[in-house]
């Protein structure tokens, strides 16, 4: 047991604790055996077993002043440890020796007291006074039935048969083939942006990366060429913002085809859906965006609301959760990379891992901060989760992981407990406040979905899937 004579304690800022210790003669001259012990079994020296050589051959060989710099190492962490433990101090991590190493070693004798300060990260006392009873602005998100005609109509097209014609210039609607070369400001061609041959529907809702080339090809006729001036976004150092670029689009029309669209009716239904009736595809698709509208809804004031929050209840974030949480961030990213196919060995370095974690850090500040307040809001209101939504958790965690092994049970239960938790705060929180729409802004309409997913709800089973019970996309880092 660590012989500790005095600690004393003074916060410093960001969740910071200085703590000066002093630990006795006695203990100095423990730490300072065990530790020549230690060295004398595993030292080898030239012309001697290991573990044979002789003591004082060994010391020397080592030096005096390294070998104290080993003890005084091992003697400041053994100290903060049990320090920690008997102050039921909440220790985070990022342990760091006040004052020059240099002058400390100087001080340092085995069988004398010691005396040394150390700074670290302590978990923050939260206690949040501005929570309820608050009117928040957000900007609603809302279901727009013409969302739903639009998706037939697009999913309607995809189903077109394309004619060829000559007669008459393109128009929107028609679906060309066009041949695309596209040169910088020093007439180089940008390969990247030049196709021979080049498919593209004339739809002035579909988002094309050259976007005046849609409307430039309206009026064209099959033959004629044109030159266009386009702009490509672009993005400066360190992600700024950058005018875009311009560069000359050299568009020759090939091909117009003009799409002849199936009636949707219920053969359409049928063929192309779970559906027997275009009623009950149209029914289901309503219910779905209006689902989606709903929740896209409560996010954006579950996401005012946390900014109020975190506005109006500041908090000294402690480094070593900033970290934690952005390493999180950036590992969750590199698996999402190497799921797609890409040897992060080939790409990835010590540059680039810090880089990403530098830029991870103003998010997780935000995302710790949040987690704080509502566990602090949790704790002042006494919510408390019930045993059974923390084990269904729990069995969505094990589903994700799947044959990977839990590396430690009880604490992927707490971080079971803290999720279902911070959800169950957050819900209630949206009952104790307004929410009202920015007096700048008109509601937006929930995003339409991609083809992909315009034809998944089209096969979508026959009958509106019950919603599942909310659940986390991922299991919690077990580290």
């Amino acid at each position: 047991m660590t012989d500790i004579i005095s600690v004393t304690t003074e916060p410093r800022s960001h969740s910071q604790l200085l703590a000066t210790i002093e630990v006795s003669g006695t203990h100095s001259q423990q730490v300072y055996n065990q530790v020549v012990n230690d060295l004398l079994r595993h030292t080898q020296v030239p012309g001697f077993r290991k573990g044979k050589a002789p003591r004082q051959l060994v010391l020397q060989q080592i030096g005096k002043e390294r070998l104290h710099a080993v003890v005084m190492e091992k003697l400041i962490e053994d100290t903060v440890k049990t320090a920690v433990e008997k102050n039921n101090i909440p220790y985070l991590g990022n342990l760091e020796i006040e004052g020059s190493i240099t002058e400390l070693l100087d001080q340092f004798q085995p069988g004398e007291n010691f005396s040394f300060s150390v700074t670290f990260d302590i978990e923050p006392e939260v206690t949040v006074t501005t929570y309820k009873g608050l009117t928040i602005e957000y900007t609603p998100v809302t279901y727009h039935p013409e969302t739903v005609e639009k998706l037939l109509q697009r999913y309607q097209r995809e189903h077109a048969t394309l004619i060829p014609i000559e007669d008459r210039p393109a128009q929107w609607g028609d679906e060309v083939t066009l041949k695309l070369v596209t040169k910088d400001e020093n007439g180089e061609v940008v390969k990247e942006l030049s196709a021979e041959e080049l498919s593209l529907p004339l739809d002035e809702e579909q988002s094309f990366l050259l976007k005046e080339i849609p409307a430039a090809i309206v009026g064209m006729s099959v033959g004629e060429a044109k030159t266009v001036t386009v702009s490509v976004p672009q993005e400066g150092e360190e992600g700024k913002a950058q005018p875009p670029k311009q560069l000359s689009a050299e568009i020759e029309l090939l091909e117009i085809k003009v799409p002849e669209l199936p009636p949707l009716d219920d053969a359409f239904a049928a063929e192309h859906s779970e559906f027997s009736t275009i009623a009950e595809l149209r029914a289901h698709l309503e219910q779905n965006h209006r689902e989606r509208a709903e929740n896209q809804d409560k996010k954006a004031k579950e996401a005012a609301l946390i900014a109020t929050l975190i506005a109006q209840n500041p908090v000294e974030l402690p480094i070593t959760l900033i970290r934690k949480e952005a390493e999180v961030k950036v590992r969750t990213t590199l698996m999402q990379v190497q799921s797609q196919g890409v040897d992060l060995n080939k790409i990835m370095t010590e540059e680039l891992y810090e880089k990403m974690r530098q830029e991870a850090e103003p998010g997780a500040a935000r995302e710790v901060h949040s987690r704080l307040l509502l566990k602090a809001i949790a704790r002042q209101e006494g919510i408390e989760p019930s045993p059974e939504a923390v084990e269904e958790r729990l069995n969505h965690y094990k589903e994700a992981l799947g044959n990977q092994p839990v590396k430690d049970p009880e604490r992927l239960r707490e971080l079971a407990y803290d999720e279902v938790q911070q959800e169950q705060a957050l819900n209630w929180l949206l009952e104790q406040n307004t929410f009202q729409p920015t007096k700048s802004d008109t509601a937006t309409q929930a995003p339409e979905d991609t083809p992909a997913e315009a034809q998944a709800e089209a096969e979508a089973p026959s009958k509106a899937q019950k919603p599942s019970p909310k659940k986390a996309s991922s299991p919690p880092s077990q580290e």
